[in-house]
């Protein structure tokens, strides 16, 4: 199962994810009027009980995260985490640090959610433009609790394309993560994409 994407394919879909994340960034960068900052993305194919473990949150940590499904030529999710005070701090960074901590719970649903939403879509924006693919993305979804109720898979054994960046807002000491899972039933597809956007690049190169 792991020898389903080359190295070739792998650094090219490490570089498309890269692109789109700096793409978000520079979203999320007016936002905040803050620089963001973000890893470069390791691509990895691993078990869902693996990518769990791999998103280095406690089993008793409080999470707030953003879920947005998407479905079509592949499918899976994509999931923005941040701890509880995380999230609020972030939401109250957003808000111009208008409002007293008391009033940011109320607040915290639609601004992660509109965080949420550029962010990823910035993301997806760009991978389905690189691999000219058809994709459906579905509303973007506020969930709060454990990683349990956050990360939720059919079988922990199953195989995901696991995409996972971590980003920070230095001057505010807030602190997140980026997880794209992708059910592996969809792996040949978005294999296939992957091969035509490297043998575009290839052939490019070499005319």
């Amino acid at each position: 199962m792991k020898d389903n994407l080359s190295p070739l394919e792998i650094d090219a879909l490490t570089e498309i994810f890269n692109i789109g994340i700096g793409r978000a960034a520079n979203s999320l960068n007016k936002m905040v009027s803050q620089p963001v900052d973000l890893t470069i993305p390791k691509v990895e194919i691993v078990s869902n009980k693996i990518a769990k473990s791999k998103l280095q949150f406690a089993s008793d940590t409080e999470i707030s995260a953003v879920i947005q499904r998407f479905e079509g030529d592949f499918k899976g999710q994509a999931i923005l985490m941040f701890s509880k005070e995380s999230g609020l701090q972030l939401v109250s960074t957003l808000l111009g640090n208008k409002f007293p901590p008391e009033a940011l719970s109320d607040l915290e649903q639609d601004s992660l959610v509109e965080i949420g939403n550029v962010i990823l879509n910035a993301c997806f924006g760009t991978v389905i433009n690189f691999l000219k693919s058809s994709i459906k993305i579905e509303m973007p979804e506020f969930i709060q609790g454990d990683i349990n109720k956050v990360y939720v898979y059919s079988s922990e054994n199953d195989w995901s394309l696991y995409i996972k960046v971590k980003f920070t807002l230095p001057d505010d000491n807030i602190e997140g993560f980026i997880s794209f899972i992708m059910d592996i039933t969809s792996l040949e597809i978005f294999q296939e994409s992957v091969r035509k956007f490297v043998f575009g690049i290839t052939n490019k190169s070499e005319a």
